[in-house]
């Protein structure tokens, strides 16, 4: 297939194109990202907003490019635009600075979005961060501001080792954030009002640490599936639920999933002498959670057994939409991976056609009220985010819910599910502590859009963690 996008064989592409990655060295990043966005015989020059030009300049150069700082409005063809406003964010220190970053970084988009060629795209480096005790995503913000004047594709999460902030929950390590937009003439673009940085009005987070560390991202490989297990379609593993198990609960608490699958979020709970509560809508699959979790509280006994279980757990089957304090009447914490909007119920998946020819199920239910159907997205987010605050008002105040999502694509559009849930869910009186990532590097990578525009595989998931409001 010939490369009509930017000129690179397909095995300098394939490694670009996995959603996350580790990086050190800041010149290998832009070149990296500028030599992917950039074709080299097109003669249109490449776009920069920030405050490190003359070092982008540079490196243009040595590549043979002709690059331009953009401070308002040109006559020139791009073919690239990349925007750096992380050390803006960086110094920004209230909302009010934020929003006078935003009004004029949008100004300078909006002067050149018509100078970029058609399907080609922008980049956006940007970060999230405490301004006292709140915490802001004001990468999401702002990548919502961008989305009302060009199309927002993806996103790359850039890893990093060293710890940054000092707000109330810091996790070990840091990431920042590259969004992607393409100027695409031939799909309108949603109109929408967001809002991530609150009315002034909000709790802050009071967060008690304990011992157990937390990294901000971590590569984890999930063990092998039993043979129940793999009769799930989209099991999350039972290493990841313990992870925030040990971080927000103690010895004896109450961990609630209200979609439990097969039970995975229980299992862990028990496997650290918490007690493990949840709903399942599947009668099948809530019937497989039970049985493992009753397996691991029955072992068969030998004699040199001398540990007694004293941990319960309880999964109904039922919709969660229907929990309140009558069903349980502790909730200490809440941990859980809903279902990604109707995504297992796209024809064709490669994953699909897998548990089709090994006989397995390829969706969660075909009960109308299974979350997995909905497929009106914003009714499926306003849904989902009314469960969890319905459940919250069972919780104490100052407790935690940990829910595992990802940004989805979908038929060549973007749906930032993790960051529409998390505006849903701190309007609605939520309070955010802060995002980390899982990602994977066990999967295969796909050439999606090979040779005419960049698809990433989608390699890293959303761990927001969230407490009940304080008083």
């Amino acid at each position: 297939m010939k490369n009509k996008f930017n000129q690179i064989s397909s095995k300098e592409w394939l490694p670009y194109q996995k959603s996350w990655y580790l990086y050190k060295d800041e010149e290998k990043l832009v070149k990296e990202t500028v030599r992917f966005f950039t074709d080299y015989t097109l003669k249109s020059v490449v776009g920069y907003i920030g405050d490190n030009y003359e070092e982008f300049k540079e490196l243009c150069t040595n590549e043979m490019l002709e690059s331009v700082e953009i401070e308002g409005e040109t006559q020139l063809s791009l073919q690239f635009l990349y925007v750096d406003i992380r050390n803006d964010l960086k110094r920004t220190e209230s909302i009010e600075e934020y929003l006078e970053l935003e009004s004029r970084i949008l100004n300078k988009i909006e002067a050149v979005k018509d100078n970029l060629i058609d399907k080609r795209f922008l980049c956006v480096l940007a970060l999230n961060k405490h301004i006292g005790n709140k915490y802001l995503p004001l990468a999401w913000q702002i990548g919502k501001a961008i989305s009302s004047v060009l199309l927002l594709k993806d996103e790359k999460i850039i890893c990093r080792g060293e710890n940054v902030d000092g707000g109330i929950f810091t996790p070990t390590g840091s990431y920042e954030y590259q969004l992607f937009f393409r100027r695409d003439d031939s799909i309108p673009l949603r109109k929408e009002n967001v809002n991530f940085l609150g009315n002034g009005d909000e709790k802050e987070s009071v967060y008690i640490q304990n011992e157990i560390g937390l990294p901000s991202w971590y590569i984890l490989k999930p063990q092998s599936r039993s043979k129940l297990e793999v009769l799930h379609p989209a099991k999350y593993p039972e290493s990841l639920a313990e992870m925030y198990i040990k971080k927000f609960t103690r010895e004896d608490d109450y961990v609630l999933d209200p979609m439990s699958g097969t039970g995975s979020s229980q299992l862990a709970a028990l496997k650290n002498k918490r007690n493990g509560i949840g709903t399942e809508l599947s009668e099948f699959f809530c019937g497989i959670a039970n049985k493992r979790c009753t397996t691991y509280l029955n072992p068969p006994k030998t004699l040199f057994d001398d540990e007694i279980m004293t941990n319960t757990c309880e999964i109904l089957n039922m919709d969660a939409r229907k929990i309140d304090s009558n069903v349980f009447s502790q909730i200490d914490y809440l941990v859980t991976s809903p279902p990604y909007w109707d995504m297992l119920n796209m024809k064709g998946a490669e994953n699909q056609a897998k548990r089709v020819e090994r006989g397995l199920q390829t969706n969660y239910s075909e009960s109308d009220k299974d979350m997995g159907n909905v497929t009106d997205y914003g009714q499926f987010i306003e849904e989902l985010s009314d469960i969890y605050i319905n459940i919250s008002k069972g919780m104490e105040n100052g407790s935690y819910m940990t829910i595992v999502v990802k940004n989805i694509k979908k038929k060549g559009l973007n749906y930032p599910l993790a960051w529409d849930l998390s505006e849903k869910l701190t309007n609605k009186g939520l309070v955010l502590v802060k995002e980390t990532f899982w990602c994977q590097d066990d999967l295969n990578l796909a050439p999606y859009g090979y040779g005419n525009t960049w698809v990433s595989n989608t390699f890293h998931q959303y761990c927001l963690s969230y407490q009940v409001s304080v008083k």
